[in-house]
Order: C-alpha cells, then structure tokens, then sequence
C-alpha cells in the first residue's frame, strides 16, 4: 500500500497503473475528478480493454471500476474478500489481486474526507490479506488518519511545503531504521528536479529504503 503526498504525481500514478495493470485481476479508479480530468482518460480506456479482453461485464454494479466518491469502498473491499474466499476454496495457488487507487477525495463530504472515513480505513487495514494494493494520493499527509498512514509499505513525497515535509520527516524518523539526517538528505535530492519524488519502501532491506523516483537508489551516510 502506497500513501502520495504533494503535487505532480500524475505521471508517477501512471508509471506504477501500468505496471499493476498486467497482474492484477481487478483494478478500481476512486476520485472526485475521475470524469473530467484529462489523467484519467487513458487509465479508463486501458481498464475498459482489460475488462473487455477477460470478458468482465463493467456495467456490473458489482464490478464497476469508475467511482467519483468514497461510498464505493465497501463494495469495493466486499468483492476483494469474496474473489480471496473463492480463490482459497478453489484450492488457488495465488489469491487475485485488485488494484485500488484513490485520488482528489481529501475534502470529500462524505463520511468527512480522508481522516475521518471508516471505510477507507478498513480498506486499508484489510486489504494485505483480502488482495488489495492500495494507492492513496492526497495532498496532506497528516489528512489521513495516522492509523491509516501505518498501513503504508511504499510512500511517495513530493516538493511540498517545508513544514508539511518536516511532519512527515519527524514521523518517519526512527522507523524501519530511518534516521531524520537520512530522510532529509534523501528528500533534499530527490526533490531537486521537476517533479521529481522520494520514493520510501519501508520494509525493504537497509539501503534499499530510499530512491529518488522509482529508479535510483538513494545512498546516506
């Protein structure tokens, strides 16, 4: 599960929906802007395909992947634990995964926005263990309730303000090994070209933490 936070993470989301997009055996798109931002038209058409291709009916209510709020995460979450259910009944060697992207829903009104919806917790606290990736975009890190931020294995920061990167720095500092030197330094570079991102993966060994991108290994002292 992935948290993302600050501006000019389109091309990012893109990168790493590709890559999903291959393996997974469900994808849900979740965000206010889902029909009238240009980002998303082709993230829809490659779904649309890919339903098309696996023969999935997307007038389904069930298996619609298009949803403009965060009232669809409990249908979402229902059909992740019934395809694990199967998949363990069958005797399945691999449970199906279902690929769940959030983004532009931080003031949402229903259920208060990110911190204080439910449903997007429980998403997130289940989903390891019902085949869920999960991929939180929002623009404050601290809008998502800390009990959600914890659930994150991969978080991306961007060039946000200076105090917004100083909460997530102070933390993340002491976590999985991180110290606050470190997290600076890597932040300060990887941050230094347009758009440019740090890419944490928390559980990953030491020295594979942190990268600039999802590319270039970042070295610290």
């Amino acid at each position: 599960m992935a948290a993302q936070s600050g501006g000019g993470k389109t091309s990012a989301t893109l990168v790493f929906f590709k890559e999903y997009l291959r393996i997974v055996d469900r994808v849900h798109l979740v965000s206010g802007t889902l029909n009238i931002d240009p980002k998303y038209v082709e993230m829809k058409q490659l779904v649309t395909a890919k339903y098309k291709a696996e023969g999935i009916d997307i007038d389904d209510p069930m298996e619609n992947p298009f949803h403009e709020d965060l009232k669809a995460l409990p249908t979402i979450l229902q059909g992740m634990v019934e395809r694990t259910r199967d998949s363990q009944q069958n005797g399945d060697k691999y449970i199906p995964l279902t690929l769940v992207i959030v983004d532009d829903l931080m003031a949402n009104t229903s259920g208060g926005g990110y911190q204080y919806n439910n449903d997007l917790l429980k998403l997130m606290s289940t989903s390891r263990h019902s085949g869920g990736v999960c991929v939180i975009n929002t623009q404050s890190y601290k809008q998502l309730a800390k009990a959600a931020r914890l659930q994150a294995t991969h978080i991306g920061v961007w060039g946000v303000q200076s105090t917004q990167w100083q909460e997530i720095r102070d933390e993340l500092a002491g976590r999985q090994g991180m110290s606050r030197e470190d997290l600076e330094m890597a932040w300060q570079t990887a941050t230094q070209k347009p758009h440019g991102f740090l890419w944490l993966a928390l559980n990953a060994a030491p020295g594979e933490k942190m990268w600039s991108g999802f590319t270039k290994k970042l070295v610290t002292k």
